[in-house]
């Protein structure tokens, strides 16, 4: 019976991990697809935003498993977020990451 538990629970736990995973990979897409979109990027910059993307993602999963306390989960997740900028730069030439910044404003402002 034990057994039974201990099994049903680690299939529970890995159908979750998926599930979470396909999320992060549905929404790396769309934003990767966004910016490809408005920014005229090429397949390849669009990869680099998706892989990014997904970097991101999976460190800010890797912090709401390993903190429990609300504040510690929120400052973490805050800084993986603040890298998302420079990462971006490594990838978009100065041009497309001056209209990234440009639009990121307009979208944070409500504009």
């Amino acid at each position: 019976m034990k057994k039974i538990f201990i099994t049903t629970g680690l299939i529970l736990l890995i159908s979750i991990s998926k599930a979470q995973s396909s999320e992060a990979e549905i929404l790396a897409e769309k934003i990767a697809k966004k910016m490809k979109d408005t920014l005229s990027l090429n397949d390849t910059q669009k990869n680099h935003v998706y892989d990014i993307n997904i970097q991101l993602s999976n460190e800010k999963m890797s912090v709401r498993q390993q903190f429990t306390n609300r504040d510690s989960v929120i400052i973490n997740l805050q800084r993986i977020e603040n890298k998302r900028d420079s990462l971006y730069r490594n990838v978009l030439p100065g041009e497309k990451y001056a209209l990234y910044l440009q639009k990121k404003r307009n979208l944070v402002n409500n504009q």
